[in-house]
């Protein structure tokens, strides 16, 4: 089952971002406070709306009342930040993967969270991404994951947590054959697709890879 979190980061181009939403079928779409003005200006409407609502146009709120909205408000002062909140809720609907849109730009602090946020997403046993309309993010671990994009995508990989070992990356512009990245090392960037796919494999470890698009 697949869900979608709506956070209230930037929002750089609403009909590539819709068109987005439209093509990976949601099953559920969960509106983060402010990140449901994203989702009124791309048309969307949300199964769910989560937070304090202080971010959220009245009119808005009085829109999705009469669309029977569903709406879980928390105060202001809480113990989880709205992401993490919306990642329980997509868990107790059975999610198995979850995408993240306005997740980047705006506050720094915020767009860091939301990125390490990511591993601990992987940890409960659902597959997270951050997308927008320039690029994707997500997680290999432990495993072989073929990417299909285009050639001249750019493609980066950071190891996570620790050292990742047993690194192959295959058709891209700077392979590598089962190397030691180091955490947090920028080895890993700015490597760039030479066909319309590629393949990163990592024996031990956890890589966010981030896949810029050739747009």
């Amino acid at each position: 089952m697949k869900a979608c979190i709506v956070l209230n980061g930037i929002v750089n181009n609403y009909k590539s971002t819709k068109e987005i939403i439209e093509r990976e079928n949601y099953d559920y779409i969960i509106g983060a406070d402010g990140g449901c003005n994203h989702l009124n200006n791309m048309g969307i409407l949300p199964n769910y709306v989560i937070g304090d609502l202080d971010s959220i146009d009245e009119q808005l709120i009085k829109h999705y009342e009469a669309h029977d909205i569903i709406f879980k408000k928390f105060p202001t002062h809480k113990d989880q930040t709205d992401s993490e909140i919306c990642v329980h809720l997509a868990k107790s609907l059975d999610a198995t993967q979850i995408d993240f849109i306005g997740a980047l730009g705006g506050r720094m602090d915020h767009a860091l969270a939301n990125i390490g946020f990511m591993y601990h997403v992987y940890e409960m046993g659902v597959e997270p991404r951050i997308l927008t309309s320039e690029e994707e993010i997500f997680i290999v671990h432990n495993g072989r994951k073929t990417i299909k994009g285009k050639k001249g995508d750019t493609i980066s990989i950071v190891a996570l947590k620790n050292d990742a070992l047993g690194v192959t990356l295959e058709k891209l512009e700077y392979p590598l054959d089962q190397a030691r990245v180091t955490y947090l090392s920028p080895l890993g960037i700015s490597n760039v697709m030479l066909e319309d796919e590629c393949t990163i494999t990592v024996e031990d470890g956890y890589l966010l890879v981030i896949r810029n698009l050739n747009v």
